[in-house]
């Protein structure tokens, strides 16, 4: 029983740093070009603010979104 808290405990703590991570490195790659989130957000096709809730960590991207990102 403590095992199995454990083994959950690492999992969530693992799935938090994995979207902290991509979140992170959304807001980098805007950062980065120099662009606002907007023009950014229409250039990789999506809305300002669905790019606000990927930078957030609020929404994880899809894996072809993160290629375009």
């Amino acid at each position: 029983s403590a095992y199995r808290r454990y083994i959950e405990l690492t999992r969530e703590h693992s799935v938090n740093r994995d979207i902290e991570q991509v979140a992170s490195s959304v807001e980098a790659a805007v950062q980065g070009t120099g662009l606002t989130g907007a023009a950014f957000a229409e250039l990789i096709g999506t809305s300002a603010s669905r790019l606000s809730t990927y930078a957030s960590g609020k929404v994880t991207p899809s894996a072809a979104l993160m290629l375009r990102i």
